[in-house]
């Protein structure tokens, strides 16, 4: 539930301290006057209604907010301004994931963070805040303009060295670079150093750089020829690390996304035990545990690739109920609209023939008064056959997951996967045991004979004082790497169907938060109706003078 109390928050004074503002919060009321007032401002015509979960534009500027929040269901935004405020952190912004523009100019805000979800950010205008560095946009890689223009940058090897060769392959897209009014820009060079490290930048301050010039910077400064890259080599570079960062990022995900992360290093993790290292130095174990070790990346290897492929069957599935989601939502958006438009057109005529003083104005306005209800009533009807819709959708989608899951942890810890893994661990423990009791015997011949015993170090010496002592340590090697294998199986079948569990769950509150906004809307919506008419229906002052 949103939270729009506003009590007790500091007033706090903006730049040089010259007045005092009181703070402002982001709320329902706050953004529906901004739209409006945007919509007025641009000369756009809109219906009364404001679906807020449709917007694509909000304009939040000169309104002394202070803390970015409460954004919620406002997903659609591609264009958000919020300049000339008293914002000083960048946060809540994660959700807003088909932002293209975002201006933040005009703040107090000291450090670029918070945009990592913001993929699809083509503008973002940091202008004029208190910026000492810059960082926080490896993930914007779709920048094409950006704005550190006015903060408190003290040199360009802030900058140089961000967007520069290996980082700067991030910002193939960024063409637009504003540093303007911070403190290194007196130094003369600084163009050129910054221009030398964008090898596709075209405007820098807003002065257009063409390739002559850039040629120019290379072959003006033996440093600058050495340090250069040339574009073509630039955009090999960069297509290359592209490519390899795509193939290990769509990789990690997949194993991310399967669980099958937490196997990667299985072969490593089970060796890890102290009893197993009393007996290393053994005869023959050494071999063993890299037999072993072979035998477990092998297996671990097949489950990774079968359990991944069963998994990508569980990604298509969200996949389609998500956009069958979005197109029943989308319908039934459509269906609210052209309910809310069609009362509109008899609310435009009614009011004219009042204003007009038409014959029969009065009844118009009553009729008017009842079709609030009825439109209060298919308003109500469509949002609840929505919900039904998606409830009765997530339940056969809930009901397909958990057979995929199902499917997915019997394979983890079937004869494929973990069974198998607990096969090869028995052998091992075999293994060891047999080696044990022939090493034993050798020692004690040595012993016995008092040959040199200084193959076998002191641990093991200890050790091989008492037979039972020593299989009880390989009994205990055994125990405890199967007791790692089940540790590893649990964790991995929990987490599979913990991240059904947590996604259906999810999906239901997102539906329930989107139910609750858009009754609240469609009761207030009725309200501001019904009082229009019964406005319309009081006399004016004129009106009753004549009367």
């Amino acid at each position: 539930m949103l939270n729009f109390q506003s009590a007790h928050l500091p007033k706090i004074d903006k730049r040089n301290n010259k007045a005092s503002i009181e703070p402002t919060v982001i709320d329902e009321i706050l953004i529906i006057k901004s739209v409006k007032d945007y919509n007025a401002e641009n000369k756009i015509t809109m219906g009364d209604q404001i679906m807020l979960n449709s917007l694509r534009v909000m304009s939040l500027s000169f309104k002394n907010i202070w803390k970015i929040e409460n954004l919620q269901g406002l997903e659609r935004l591609e264009k958000l301004q919020l300049d000339n405020n008293i914002i000083q952190k960048i946060e809540n912004l994660d959700h807003l994931v088909n932002l293209h523009w975002l201006d933040l100019s005009f703040n107090l805000i000291k450090e670029i963070e918070g945009l990592d979800k913001l993929v699809n950010l083509k503008d973002l205008s940091m202008f004029n805040n208190q910026l000492t560095s810059v960082g926080g946009l490896d993930n914007c890689k779709s920048l094409n303009v950006l704005s550190i223009g006015n903060n408190k940058i003290p040199s360009f090897e802030i900058v140089t060295q961000y967007f520069s060769k290996g980082k700067g392959m991030k910002f193939k897209n960024l063409q637009v670079l504003n540093v303007a009014g911070n403190p290194f820009t007196k130094e003369p060079d600084y163009k050129n150093h910054i221009i030398n490290s964008l090898p596709n930048l075209r405007y820098l301050d807003y002065s257009f750089i063409d390739e002559a010039q850039r040629n120019q910077i290379r072959e003006s400064d033996e440093k600058f020829r050495t340090d250069a890259i040339t574009q073509e080599d630039f955009l090999k570079q960069m297509q290359n690390q592209e490519q390899e960062e795509k193939n290990n990022n769509d990789e990690l995900f997949k194993r991310k996304s399967a669980r099958m992360d937490l196997v990667e290093k299985l072969s490593d993790e089970l060796i890890q035990d102290e009893e197993l290292e009393k007996v290393k130095t053994m005869k023959g174990v050494e071999e063993e545990i890299n037999k072993f070790q072979e035998k477990i990346k092998e297996t671990v290897e097949n489950l990774q690739k079968n359990v991944i492929q069963k998994n990508t069957a569980k990604l298509q599935s969200i996949e389609k109920f998500e956009q069958a989601v979005r197109a029943r939502e989308i319908k039934s958006e459509n269906e609210t609209i052209l309910t809310i438009k069609k009362f509109e057109h008899q609310k435009k005529l009614a009011f004219r023939a009042k204003e007009r003083n038409e014959e029969g104005w009065k009844q118009k306005l009553e009729d008017l008064e009842k079709e609030t209800q009825k439109l209060k009533d298919n308003l109500l009807s469509t949002e609840l056959q929505l919900m039904v819709d998606i409830e009765a959708a997530l339940g056969d989608f809930d009901g397909k997951l958990g057979f995929i899951t199902k499917d997915m942890s019997d394979y983890v810890s079937g004869d494929h996967g973990f069974k198998k893994i607990g096969d090869f661990i028995r052998e091992f423990g075999t293994k060891l045991t047999d080696i044990a009791k022939l090493e034993y015997d050798r020692y004690q011949i040595f012993l016995q004979q008092g040959s040199d015993l200084s193959e076998w170090d002191e641990d093991l010496q200890t050790l091989f004082e008492n037979k039972e002592t020593l299989l009880g340590t390989v009994s205990n090697i055994k125990d405890n790497l199967q007791s790692k294998a089940n540790t590893k199986d649990t964790n991995i079948t929990t987490s599979i169907e913990r991240d059904i569990k947590l996604l259906v769950t999810s999906y239901k509150e997102k539906q329930y938060e989107r139910n609750r906004k858009n009754v609240l809307q469609i009761n207030k919506q009725i309200e501001d109706y019904t009082d229009q008419i019964k406005n319309q229906q009081t006399p004016s002052d004129d009106e009753s003078e004549g009367n």
